[in-house]
Parts: C-alpha cells; structure tokens; sequence
C-alpha cells in the first residue's frame, strides 16, 4: 500500500468485517436494547413470550451453519431484553388510593428544591389498620420538614401517589428507575422520627469534607467531585457547569476513577520490581478503584466504571487478549440486565458514549501522535480525550438540556488539569489523618476555587453555548454519523511495513533463486 494508490483502494470490506467479528458483544448488547425499548411500549403474553425464545434457539442451533441462525439468534435476544425489562417493572404493594400509615426510609442525600426538598426513599412497611405489612416500595420523597434528614426512618400517615411529576417525561423516567410514587413528608403528617445516622463511606467521605471546608463554593465542587454528593452545590454554579458542558467534570464517573487507579499504580511502581510484585499491584488497584466506587455512592456511571476497569486490569494480570469495546459490551450488558432503568439514566448514557467515543476515536489518534516524552504525552493525552469525550456526549446534552455547549469542546481539556489536582487533593485529605491533611485540603480547596471562577467566567460569555434542543431524531442522526465515520476507519487496510531484516531475507532468497 502506497501513498500514489487511489483513496477508495484504501478501503476494505474484509478489514471491516474482521474488525467487526472482533467484537461479539456490541451484536448481543444491540437487540438486547431493543428489547429493552420493546418492553417500554408493549405488553406480550408470558406464555407465547417463553415459547418464542426456545422455538428461536432451536431453530438457531438447528441452522447453525446457515446465516439465517445469526438472524434466529437476533429476535431471540430482543425478546430476552423485554423479558429482562418486564421483570424489574416496579409493581409496588402499598395501595395507592386511600391514607395508610408507613414507615418510609430516607435513603440518599436530601437535595434542596425551590421552597422543599427531595430525596430517594423506601417504603419498608405499611399499615392497613389490622396488620403491619412488610414492602419495598422505592419511592420519591417531597419532604416539607427541617426535621427529616438522610438516614431517617420516617413514620407518616399519607397517600402514595403513582405520579411523581406533573411533566409526563420526567414522571416517566422515575418509574422507568424503578420507583412506583411519590410520598409527602409534611410536618403535619409525620407521626415520628427514628434519627439513625446513615453508614458507609459515601456518608464518612461527605461529612468529613464539610468539616475540613471553609469556602461553599469550593467545598461544594470537591465533595460533588470526590464524594459525589451534589447537596450543597449552588443554583448558579450548577448552571455554569451546565451550559458550558462541563457537568460531566462533576459527576463522579470513569475519568475520576481512572484517576484514582493511575495514581495508585504510580505509588505502588516499587512492587512491580518484586517477583509477582505487577499481580499483588494489580489487586491492590482493583480494591482502590472499589473503595472509591463506594465512597462516591455507586452511582450507575461509577459502578459502570469500576467493572470495565476491572476487567481490563485482571486482564491484564492473566496476560489474557483484551479488546476494550468488547469490554464495554459485556460491562454495559451486565448492568442493564441487572437492572434495565440505567438505560434511561442520563449519567450513565453519557458515560457509555463519552467511553465508547475515546475507545473508538481518541486511542487510535493517540496511538499515531505518540511521544516518548512522557510530559508532552499526558498533555496531548488529556486533550485529545477531553474533545473526543465532549464531541461524542454533546448530542445527549443538547437534547437533555436544551443548550449546545459550544466552549465545552475548547473547555474540557484545560479544567481536566485542575481536576486532577481537586481529586487526587481531596482523596488525600480524607484518607491522612487531620494534621497532616491541612496541606491537600488548601491546594484541594485552591483548585476547585480556580476551576470554579474558569467556568463562571465561560458560561458568562454569550458565545459560550446555543440555546438549542437537539430532538430525539437528531440524537439519533448524530450518532448514525459518527457511526458512519467509526466503519469508515475501520475499513481502512493497514500499511504493510517490510523490516531491514526482512528485506535481507528477500534479497537472500533472489539471489539463491537466480
């Protein structure tokens, strides 16, 4: 392959379909997710359901040398999706159409509202005037009360309303999470209050910031980036990372924990010259990354994060082929067979793509720009993977949010230096003791403030985003093209490079021939 050659002689169909059969897992996970959309909309007969499947697999292994198997085995992985989706509808067993009396659990952070609050709940038990019935009801709690707080076990005399929202969307997504109503916690109807404080490290981690904290603002970005508690974070601050597209920078997701493993595998480089010192290193990694999984609130995008990372490090430690895609396949099968609504959750949506983005484009542009200066590597590093992350996410923002953050794409690059220095800071204010945590949490606190007045100051600016929804059919024309774009490179042939030592041989072989 040379460069005089014709570009459409670059290109190969044969490529395409190895890189293709490379990864199995995005041909389960795509009619998986159809099923998954299926169930949304229509209602099957069990019976007919469960006969269908078997009757697609037999015929599948029946024919499995023909191709018409791969299409049996397509239809029986929609219908495996929308029986996986059917299961976890939420079917709550308290009545909703009369006052009961129940003992609500406050499960998260109690997040404040424009004149209330909310928080996530659990109805574990109601009473229907004779006997206590057990339940577990998940449920969105409105709370009108200074006395409730997370961790509280709440007995109130109420109603349980199916509608959580009076916008139809919204009320859709939180029953699509697995959450079957709405319950009020006013100070009239509460009977009593069992204060519990809450246990884990999410709970530890987020009181233990505010107590080193001085400055709001500051404290608010490092425990939302650190702890992933988002409760003090204010109005205005929250918009300006919103419109400049920088949310992702806070919500505590594959970027914070990449983090965390890259500088726990630094400080434990001296194992690696001990024999089998790269496996213990390894392991000790893997437990890290957990803790702070833990630590931020296993929220979908973490949970998401922590398993890919996990794969691909015991991968690496059984020296075993790893193809990073088909990791993701079998990370985001896994987590939406286990609970379907994180399909529906915009954390984890733009944690799949921003992923899949670099995966796809920033590894490969990285792999042709190499460096073997290790400063100026991480640099074009941290940048070319900040444009990738935004341009891939920018559709889901735009539809969601309803602005195109345009300064995002210039932005992200320069605010990720500042959050290596809030997370690695912060992390190392909350494992040293408090004397020796002074010193991370002045420069923790410093960079969060400087990261802070970047963001205030690009959402200021008019150019800085477009007041524009993208519809659900630009989403998916956005993603059709980079799809488009991803085949594409795909199908380019790779350069056949001939060594010296082979160009010998060769030379050796004419001569003998001759």
């Amino acid at each position: 392959m040379f460069a005089s050659d014709p570009w459409h002689r670059r290109f190969s169909l044969e490529e395409l379909g190895h890189r293709l059969h490379s990864v199995p897992m995005l041909f389960v996970l795509i009619p998986f997710i159809l099923g998954l959309l299926v169930a949304d909309s229509y209602v099957l007969p069990w019976g007919a359901t469960i006969v269908a499947i078997g009757l697609l697999l037999g015929l599948g292994w029946w024919q499995r040398t023909c191709w018409v198997a791969y299409l049996y085995l397509f239809v029986a992985l929609i219908i495996v999706g929308y029986v996986a989706a059917v299961l976890r509808m939420p079917s709550g067993v308290v009545p909703n159409s009369r006052s009961v009396r129940m003992e609500v659990v406050v499960e998260g952070e109690v997040l404040p509202r424009d004149g209330y609050r909310v928080a996530d709940g659990e109805i574990v038990r109601w009473y229907d005037g004779a006997t206590w019935h057990r339940a577990k009801d998940r449920v969105h709690l409105w709370i009108r009360s200074d006395s409730v707080a997370w961790g509280d076990r709440v007995l109130v005399d109420g109603t349980l309303r199916r509608s959580i929202s009076r916008h139809a969307e919204y009320d859709r997504l939180q029953h699509r999470r697995g959450k079957v109503g709405a319950v009020s916690l006013d100070d009239y109807n509460i009977v009593d209050i069992q204060h519990t404080e809450p246990q884990g490290l999410h709970y530890r981690a987020v009181t233990k910031l505010e107590d080193m904290m001085r400055d709001t603002m500051s404290h608010a970005t490092l425990s939302a980036m650190v702890a992933g508690s988002k409760a003090m974070m204010p109005t205005t601050l929250r918009a300006a990372y919103s419109r400049t597209g920088l949310s992702h920078i806070l919500a505590v997701s594959g970027l914070h924990l990449g983090i965390v493993l890259m500088a726990v595998m630094m400080l434990l480089m001296p194992l690696r010259l001990l024999h089998r010192g790269h496996r213990v290193a390894t392991l000790i990694s893997i437990v890290a990354v957990w803790l702070f999984a833990a630590m931020s609130g296993f929220s979908p995008s973490v949970v998401r994060a922590a398993v890919m990372l996990t794969v691909l490090s015991l991968s690496m430690l059984g020296a075993g082929y790893y193809h990073s895609l088909n990791g993701l396949g079998a990370t985001i099968f896994i987590m939406l067979l286990y609970n379907p609504g994180y399909l529906y959750d915009v954390s984890f949506q733009l944690s799949v793509v921003a992923v899949m983005g670099i995966i796809l484009w920033a590894v490969p542009l990285l792999r042709s720009l190499s460096s073997h200066n290790v400063v100026v590597r991480w640099l074009i590093s941290t940048i070319v993977v900040g444009v990738v992350a935004t341009l891939w996410t920018l559709p889901i923002v735009s539809h969601t949010f309803g602005n195109l953050p345009v300064v995002g794409v210039v932005a992200t690059p320069v605010v990720l230096f500042m959050a290596y220095v809030v997370i690695l800071g912060g992390l190392a204010a909350l494992l040293l003791p408090a004397t020796l945590s002074l010193p991370f949490v002045v420069v923790a606190e410093g960079a969060a403030g400087l990261q802070n007045s970047v963001v205030l100051w690009l959402a200021s600016m008019p150019w800085s985003a477009m007041e524009y929804s993208l519809s659900e059919g630009g989403v998916a024309i956005c993603y059709a093209l980079y799809l488009v774009i991803t085949l594409a490179i795909w199908s380019i042939k790779p350069k056949k490079v001939v060594t010296l030592s082979e160009y010998d041989e060769y030379r050796r072989y004419r001569d003998i021939e001759e």
